[in-house]
């Protein structure tokens, strides 16, 4: 059974959810969305196959809600403080929606302990938006409940307020991690462009399109995104054990 646990970045007390199990050699650390909580994946956990952790950001759920430090690089170390709590060797990354961001900050910075990247509905940049997109979302729902209750709404207008327009595609392609992205053509996130943009660069990727998902590539099969994750870990894992 999934527990929570907590550990601690320069003060803040950060909560994550821990699968426990074998991690087989390299555990995986699950960076979620904007609005999401760790306890939205409790179910899903086991599918992955192995250990799993989901983070849970500063200003999210019951992680703590500093003052400040909600820019990229920060919540990068908030993602880097999780791995830290649970392993001195390497991990699989796994995202989905704004949390690519942070992640692939951290991934970015500390190659060696990266094994494999799996990407749920994003692309490889930090994307600052809209005032109005912003409130929209914060004062919105997702998955039947408040983001308010979700989110901590100064918390995330400052994460939004620290965005600044970055790329990641190129260092990304430079350094080719087995990489995995899940895309929805109802979204507008991964735009055809951007799709053909990850297949021109990421020639070995996986890439698969979920035809019947929004935006939440969780729905409508909630097993499919961590079942494509497990055969691609477990894929990475034996190319480097060759």
């Amino acid at each position: 059974m999934a527990e929570s646990r907590y550990t601690d970045n320069d003060g803040v007390r950060l909560h994550y959810l821990d699968s426990g199990g074998d991690d087989r050699g390299a555990p995986i650390v699950f960076v979620p969305g904007m609005t999401d909580l760790a306890d939205d994946y409790t179910e899903v956990l086991p599918v992955f196959g192995r250990r799993t952790v989901v983070v849970e950001l500063r200003g999210h759920g019951r992680s703590d809600t500093p003052a400040s430090g909600y820019d990229s690089g920060t919540l990068a170390s908030d993602v880097g403080t999780v791995v830290d709590a649970i392993t001195d060797g390497p991990v699989h990354l796994v995202t989905f929606s704004r949390g690519t961001a942070y992640a692939l900050t951290w991934a970015l910075q500390h190659r060696r302990r990266v094994r494999s990247i799996s990407i749920g509905d994003y692309i490889p940049q930090e994307i600052p938006l809209p005032d109005q997109v912003r409130r929209s979302l914060l004062d919105g729902r997702w998955r039947g409940t408040p983001v308010r209750d979700r989110v901590d709404r100064d918390a995330g207008m400052a994460t939004f307020e620290a965005a600044r327009a970055r790329s990641f595609w190129e260092p990304l392609a430079e350094w080719q991690p087995p990489l995995l992205v899940v895309r929805s053509p109802r979204s507008t996130l991964i735009d055809d462009a951007a799709w053909a943009r990850y297949r021109d660069l990421f020639p070995a990727a996986r890439l698969h399109v979920f035809d019947d998902s929004p935006h939440d590539v969780f729905r409508p099969d909630r097993g499919r995104y961590p079942t494509l994750v497990r055969e691609h870990v477990d894929a990475a894992d034996a190319q480097g054990a060759c």
